[in-house]
């Protein structure tokens, strides 16, 4: 059994809870491209492929893939949002993530009832502010929990998925292979070819390059 669906059992035992949903983001730390997190609400009967279920940072990109399609069998519900790189700006980074947190949380709570007490289990150190459901924020929550394990590599790998669109879009970066993140060739393709418009301003190395000379 994954070690994450006995978390998950206990959580629901303290809570009174008979639906879990798990939340999770991507692509806080790019330089490029949206913020991206996913909703997970697990169905009753959890299939035998989701004991791989990991941190999707703990996952190489074939084990990601290879459990996404389970995942989405297992669910009753998932829903995805994203911050795009002007929100992110506007609000910073961890208001532009929480907000996200509560849109994809609120589609998922449609299919819930009052009567299965649904309860949300959130990575990280924070909980999503006005949210019409209790909650509880998990540090290493997408190692500890199924649910929100799965949320992280939804989010994942749709994130990647994107960015493979976006390097077409924006060829030059490397956007594909390097997810937005500041690698080496990232850097050195913002310095030849100046920031894209899905580009963050605001962090520190494409905000350098803005700043007049």
């Amino acid at each position: 059994m994954n070690p994450g669906s006995v978390f998950d059992a206990g959580v629901r035992s303290r809570a009174g809870a008979l639906d879990l949903i798990g939340v999770d983001e991507a692509g806080r730390g790019p330089l490029a491209g949206p913020v991206v997190v996913a909703a997970v609400l697990l169905g009753d009967g959890l299939a035998d492929e989701l004991s791989g279920v990991r941190d999707s940072k703990r996952l190489s990109h074939r084990q990601r893939e290879a459990l996404y399609l389970p995942i989405r069998r297992s669910a009753r519900a998932i829903a995805i949002a994203w911050s795009h790189p002007r929100q992110i700006e506007r609000l910073n980074i961890l208001r532009a993530t929480l907000s996200a947190m509560r849109r994809a949380v609120l589609r998922t709570l449609r299919f819930s009832t009052r009567e299965r007490r649904p309860f949300v289990l959130v990575d990280g150190n924070r909980c999503i502010p006005d949210l019409p459901a209790p909650q509880m924020a998990v540090i290493d929550g997408d190692d500890r929990s199924l649910a929100v394990g799965c949320a992280s590599i939804i989010a994942k790998v749709f994130r990647d998925r994107c960015m493979a669109r976006l390097d077409r879009r924006y060829p030059g970066y490397g956007l594909a292979q390097n997810k937005g993140y500041g690698t080496e060739e990232h850097l050195r393709a913002l310095q030849r070819l100046g920031p894209s418009p899905i580009h963050r301003r605001t962090y520190a190395p494409v905000q350098e390059l803005l700043l007049p000379v």
